[in-house]
């Protein structure tokens, strides 16, 4: 179990192990690129993803079927064309992906390193997109309240070049700001409130704990 799951208050923690369970029984693993996935593998991932749902009504990623596993980072083809409307041949190296509904791919050692404390978090912010409706916040939310915070945080990353919390990689686009909010929401909690107590604040009331 992660740091952050043995701390949750206990009603909490009791929530998480039944969401662990319901997401073990309810997703296919797969290893791919070499790897076999063990049984304390696919409980960690759980564990991790299981912290996005804690909330009273929340789902077990419903429309999710499949967790891919790599041993670490792996490549995959470019689709989206440059600013002269051209895609490389060359693959991208990624650590993650989310296909909405679909599966989420993720590599392993990346996985182990936000166990680790790291403050990438691949399963954090995959698995926020799997709760993302496309427009920068979560399905459920109030957009009356969340679409002013979210927007103002997402332009000042745009303009901050060396940010102090959030990777700039959340100026890609709002829905990987808030899969990058997620991330920093987990892994820096602390800096998180001290740098963006708005957002922060957000993330807290939606997550349903403290993680400052």
């Amino acid at each position: 179990m992660s740091d952050l799951s043995a701390r949750l208050p206990p009603a909490l923690r009791a929530r998480h192990a039944e969401r662990v369970t319901q997401f073990l029984h309810g997703k296919r693993f797969y290893g791919c690129g070499g790897l076999e996935v063990s049984d304390d593998m696919r409980r960690r991932v759980a564990e991790l993803a299981c912290l996005l749902i804690l909330r009273e009504d929340a789902a077990v990623f419903p429309h999710l079927r499949s967790v891919l596993l790599y041993p670490s980072a792996f490549l995959v083809p470019q689709h989206e064309p440059d600013e002269l409307g051209l895609v490389s041949d060359e693959p991208l190296e990624q650590i993650g992906e989310s296909w909405l509904g679909d599966r989420v791919v993720l590599s392993w050692a990346d996985v182990e390193a936000a166990l680790a404390g790291d403050s990438t978090n691949v399963v954090a912010h995959e698995f926020a997109h799997q709760l993302d409706i496309g427009q920068g916040f979560p399905a459920g939310v109030d957009p009356a309240r969340w679409a002013p915070v979210m927007q103002q945080e997402y332009e000042r990353l745009r303009r901050h070049r060396r940010p102090p919390v959030l990777d700039p990689y959340g100026a890609e686009g709002p829905e990987e700001f808030f899969a990058v909010a997620t991330e920093a929401f987990f892994q820096r909690g602390a800096a998180l409130e001290q740098h963006h107590p708005e957002l922060y604040g957000l993330l807290r009331e939606f997550y349903g704990f403290e993680t400052a």
